[in-house]
């Protein structure tokens, strides 16, 4: 058995389509399952897709449900954070993902002719990666060259491969394909900042 989570801010789609009374059923679920379609989840934010993201990490569906909310949530107006308990063998027609090890499947090897997926800034832009809102300078800083270069001077390269990757860590994502019953969505944690938390 494992435990997932899943975030609802205050009016959005998990608010307004409470699983509690109809599981988790993605938006777009007739769409082909392909990696594509899973990086543009991820990495892009697609939500008509046939992936439901869930994570494993309370923290991350708590910040999901308070950054997401149409205003701040309160005691009286809560948003949600559901609790999901999947067992083995899965059922029937349900897929769980882990997205890191998707991607990972099909990187070209380090001397490869294509291009690589690794990025060629200094190693705090993959904090821009992390946090774009408040760490985006790091994203547009300028891509170091050797001496002499005379190369156009650019920020530096970010694929969809390594910004999939580094957000599926970042927010212990699985991806689930297929419908999550009702029967799985085991609570419904009213949640809002801490008073701590908004000074």
């Amino acid at each position: 058995m494992a435990i997932f989570y899943r975030g609802a801010g205050i009016n959005t789609y998990w608010y307004l389509n409470d699983p509690m009374e109809q599981g988790f059923v993605a938006r777009s679920p007739g769409m082909a399952p392909t990696i594509t379609r899973q990086m543009l989840h991820i990495a892009r934010s697609t939500v008509n897709s046939p992936f439901i993201s869930i994570t494993r990490s309370y923290a991350v569906a708590w910040h999901y449900a308070m950054v997401s909310s149409e205003r701040v949530p309160t005691p009286e107006d809560p948003a949600y954070v559901h609790e999901i308990e999947i067992q083995e063998p899965l059922l029937t027609g349900l897929h769980l993902l882990d997205p890191v090890k998707e991607v990972a499947q099909m990187l070209p090897s380090p001397p490869s002719s294509g291009p690589p997926y690794q990025h060629d800034g200094l190693p705090d832009f993959l904090l821009g990666v992390v946090d774009p809102g408040r760490m985006g300078d790091f994203l547009i800083q300028y891509a170091m060259q050797p001496p002499a270069s005379e190369g156009t001077p650019r920020s530096p390269n970010l694929t969809i491969e390594l910004e999939t990757l580094v957000r599926a860590l970042r927010d212990a994502e699985i991806l689930a394909h297929g419908n999550i019953p009702v029967t799985c969505v085991k609570n419904r944690f009213e949640v809002y900042p801490e008073l701590s938390l908004l000074a």
